[in-house]
């Protein structure tokens, strides 16, 4: 597949290598796995002097450094007669004699597991050799561990970064142009292959190369995630096993409990039969270390915690295949594919609301809105009725903190909805947010897959697909 939408990403590769032409140039290159970093690196250094390693966190530090040893001599930077049986030895070469070099790093938080001792390791040359011509760029996944060896005033490999590239995935915009490139013309079914791969480059890819090319979602996964023998049945395990190793588990549930729609802490807590307290660390972990979910609170109230899930193609796996294993035992895979077809729409009402944010963040750096947001978030909250404490949300919530306007935003993945009446229900509703009352600017917007009636208002907005459609035309 034709490599895209990296054209900053490279520019800032090409920009830090000629600095390092001046002296050692060090970058760190972070982002979740999937999300296209090895690519990025393997395109910038086309026709360049360079040398790649992996380091695999199940390979012993003797077996890596012969791994290692071999292509630099393959390579030719050492004769077949000499031997480097230390680390220490390893950096003095790289050092000394690849001098203009892009070195890579793969994964390199996991020497944090096969031999940490690398670190002040290369701490030692770092220091020494900061005159050397030489770019090195190590690349990392596991974005907490690899934070802390960089960042944690403790650690050796503190304050030796000259740059950070952080890799998102592919923004909604840019993975419909993919799409486009692989023969979809349909915008829904662009919507729902987008809802299950997010923007993550490799599923893509495997679109094109499986000739899956302008073939609906579920020919799609049913393909590449649910048939026997599919090429990817085994990818979101491998992702998390490579994440958490062997404390998986408890992980999993958690995973599991917010996939499916718990996405409060005493939810959790009650889906898995355990204390909240049992399970905070663990949540902080899988935000902070592996950036697998994220916390949200409410503008008007920071003592509520909801939890959602990073990775479209995870929170899938775990709506519609985790707990059905034994059809696969079975070669039962009908049963899983009669169950996303059923139950699809449903799933991906949630995945409709993070779309619908990410294409109202593409029209807001426009300045395609009524005001330029500078918050942007779900919103929940409670109301007294018949005595009763009862919780209400709005899917979507902006504002801007100096000029007090703000933006109430409902969601519907339904065709036909009833824009006045669904408006007054966000009137209602908008009435309960805890801020600036009364001295506040409001504005709201529909966004549906269809509408019985449009209607024009100046401070209302309303979306259909054709008009999503049409913005992202645009946004080109």
């Amino acid at each position: 597949m034709k490599f895209i939408n990296r054209e900053q990403e490279l520019a800032k590769l090409e920009e830090y290598h000629k600095f390092s032409r001046k002296g050692l140039f060090t970058v760190a290159i972070v982002g979740l796995r999937r999300v296209g970093k090895t690519t990025l690196v393997k395109e910038f250094i086309k026709n360049k002097k360079s040398l790649y390693f992996f380091v695999y966190d199940s390979k012993t530090s003797i077996d890596l450094l012969r791994e290692f040893t071999e292509e630099l001599r393959k390579e030719k930077i050492i004769t077949e007669l000499e031997t480097l049986d230390s680390w220490n030895l390893f950096f003095e070469t790289i050092f000394s004699r690849c001098k203009h070099y892009i070195i890579i790093f793969d994964e390199f938080q996991n020497f944090h597991s096969v031999d940490p001792a690398v670190f002040s390791i290369l701490q030692k040359f770092c220091d020494e050799f900061k005159e050397t011509p030489l770019n090195l760029i190590m690349l990392g996944s596991l974005i907490g561990l690899f934070k802390r060896i960089f960042e944690d005033r403790k650690q050796p490999l503190y304050g030796r970064i000259s740059a950070k590239i952080n890799i998102h995935p592919f923004s909604f915009e840019y993975s419909i142009k993919t799409m486009r490139a692989l023969r979809y013309r349909n915008f829904e079914e662009m919507l729902k292959i987008y809802g299950i791969f997010g923007g993550f480059p490799k599923y893509y890819a495997a679109i094109e190369q499986f000739d899956l090319l302008g073939k609906d979602y579920l020919n799609i996964i049913e393909y590449l995630f649910i048939q026997e023998n599919a090429p990817l049945e085994n990818e979101v395990p491998d992702i998390l096993r490579q994440e958490f190793g062997r404390r998986s588990s408890l992980y999993y549930s958690l995973i599991r409990s917010i996939a499916s729609g718990k996405t409060k802490l005493n939810e959790i807590a009650a889906a898995l039969k355990m204390k909240e307290s049992s399970i905070t660390r663990h949540l902080k972990e899988l935000e902070e270390k592996f950036n697998l979910i994220r916390s949200l609170r409410p503008i008007d109230n920071k003592k509520t915690t909801r939890y959602f899930l990073n990775h479209p193609l995870i929170e899938f796996w775990f709506a519609f295949v985790y707990d059905k294993f034994s059809y696969y035992t079975l070669k039962n895979t009908q049963q899983i594919m009669d169950d996303i077809k059923n139950k699809f729409n449903a799933y991906f009402g949630r995945r409709f609301e993070e779309i619908c944010k990410e294409l109202l963040i593409q029209l807001n750096t426009s300045e395609k809105l009524f005001f330029n947001l500078e918050y942007f978030s779900n919103w929940w909250g409670f109301k007294r009725e018949n005595n009763e404490r009862k919780e209400i949300e709005i899917d979507l919530i902006g504002l801007n903190q100096k000029t007090k306007q703000i933006i109430f935003i409902e969601c519907k993945w339904k065709n036909n909805v009833d824009a006045v009446e669904t408006l007054k229900g966000l009137e209602m509703k908008s009435k309960y947010v805890n801020w600036h009352e009364g001295k506040r600017e409001e504005y709201f917007c529909i966004i549906a897959k269809s509408f019985k009636r449009k209607f024009s208002r100046k401070n209302v907005l309303l979306f259909d697909l054709k008009d999503m459609e049409k913005i992202v035309n645009e946004l080109k």
